[in-house]
């Protein structure tokens, strides 16, 4: 944080600690308002968006004497038990192996994995990058390295656990041949193993919504989005002249989607899936999740370090979506238990002693904001769990709000780690799941 930052955060809590002392009623509805603000914000953005998504108009096929060179940059790290299966899902790409260029970059220290490789004999094409021992020791460092020796036209990032249909890079490449001025695709992220828990189950939906609706909307809008953490396919001198990846940030596909937009490139949805695993047991589930929140406040810190700057980049409208993007992941997911909790109390106590009129006025707010809520909630997972043919109930729906007090816990927690250990990557467990993928790369290619 600069030295204003720290100045208006003090100045804020400062004068908060005063109001509560001598005028609490005052404190109560500046609060309130904020909260109204943000909530109101992302309704609206969330609204729009959903409504905006459409399905994306796939461009002519690139033939294979055109298609350009591809680099695929895969960090690794405690993935031993899952590397052969990602090894099959990119060898079965659809892409001439002459132009692919594939990089697996692992920690000098995990030589578990370094074996593991070792043992799998693999061809021309796969590089394997050993990175040197530093700080930070984070996937945003490890995949600066490997861009470093890029020989790709195109790079594009994937996790350790991930399957990408078959036809993905052909399809990206026809897009970037079809629009010279796109400068970013995001590809779909799925969920595999929605069938193991049901907080998998809510994780599947929870992704559903966000890559099938949410963020194509945001893209038809013009937009900033948030990347995913995989599947991002940038133009090489594009990724570069940003400055790459933020090594520091836990959350760098957060942080690169917003520095994207404000350098004026563009970035467009790609109509192809990449199937994830989620993690599926609560502890591996949670620490993931804070790590994600610590990723968004840290990139809440750099992006309003010049506000003016903000702003000027983006233009107002694209300035409002972006902070109702940040704020609304940060304060959103912090306090709406307590709005709902708010809410709920209001509601009970209706007609109970004597209302003012600013009471009876915004209790028509606060209802209307909560049931506004709750529809951009539910109704874009029901939406997008239809699409996924993801089975929803009605005790799942019931379960919702019960998923995001889980988001809500994991982001307080994320305070407490940015604090102590702000630039510590919880790693997440993959290949716990018994829904193996490459079953669903053979599906892909019998389908195909």
């Amino acid at each position: 944080m600069t030295g204003l930052q720290v100045a208006g955060v003090g100045t804020a809590a400062t004068s908060a600690f005063v109001l509560g002392v001598t005028n609490f009623g005052l404190l109560q509805a500046l609060w309130s308002a904020m909260l109204w603000l943000i909530f109101s914000a992302s309704v609206v953005l969330r609204s729009m968006a959903a409504v905006a998504s459409r399905e994306e108009v796939r461009p002519p096929k690139v033939p294979d004497d055109e298609l350009p060179n591809y680099t695929i940059v895969v960090a690794l790290y405690r993935e031993a038990y899952v590397v052969e299966d990602l090894i099959k899902a990119i060898d079965a790409f659809d892409y001439p192996k002459s132009k692919l260029d594939i990089k697996l970059v692992v920690e000098q220290r995990d030589v578990e994995t370094l074996g593991r490789i070792v043992e799998l004999r693999l061809p021309a094409c796969y590089e394997v990058i050993v990175a040197p021992p530093g700080q930070p020791q984070t996937k945003p460092r490890a995949l600066n390295i490997a861009l470093s020796s890029a020989r790709g036209d195109f790079v594009v990032v994937y996790d350790a656990e991930d399957a990408p249909s078959p036809d993905q890079l052909r399809l990206a490449a026809s897009c970037f041949a079809a629009e010279k001025d796109l400068d970013c695709l995001q590809a779909r992220l799925a969920i595999r193993n929605h069938g193991d828990s049901l907080l998998s189950k809510l994780f599947a939906i929870e992704y559903a919504t966000l890559f099938d609706l949410i963020n194509p909307g945001l893209c038809a809008l013009n937009l900033p989005i948030p990347l995913g953490g995989s599947s991002n396919h940038f133009r090489v001198r594009s990724l570069v002249g940003v400055g790459a990846w933020d090594e520091w940030n836990v959350t760098e596909d957060a942080d690169l989607g917003i520095r994207l937009a404000r350098f004026g490139y563009r970035v467009r949805a790609l109509d192809s899936d990449t199937w994830e695993e989620a993690p599926y047991e609560l502890g591996n589930w949670f620490r993931q999740r804070v790590r994600w929140q610590k990723g968004w406040m840290q990139t809440l810190i750099v992006h309003s370090r010049r506000p003016i700057f903000f702003c000027r980049d983006l233009g107002l409208r694209r300035a409002v979506a972006a902070t109702t993007l940040i704020i609304g992941a940060i304060f959103g997911c912090l306090f709406w238990p307590a709005f709902a909790a708010g809410t709920i109390w209001r509601a009970l106590t209706v007609g109970q002693g004597v209302l003012s009129p600013w009471r009876e006025m915004s209790d028509v707010f606060i209802y209307f904001l909560a049931l506004s809520g709750v529809w951009t909630i539910v109704l874009p997972a029901m939406i997008a769990a239809n699409l996924r043919r993801l089975k929803l109930t009605m005790g799942e729906i019931v379960l919702l709000p019960v998923y995001y007090i889980l988001v809500s816990a994991a982001t307080w927690t994320a305070m407490v780690d940015l604090a102590l250990w702000p630039h510590y990557w919880a790693k997440t467990a993959h290949g716990r799941s018994q829904q193996r993928p490459s079953a669903l790369v053979r599906q892909a290619q019998f389908s195909t």
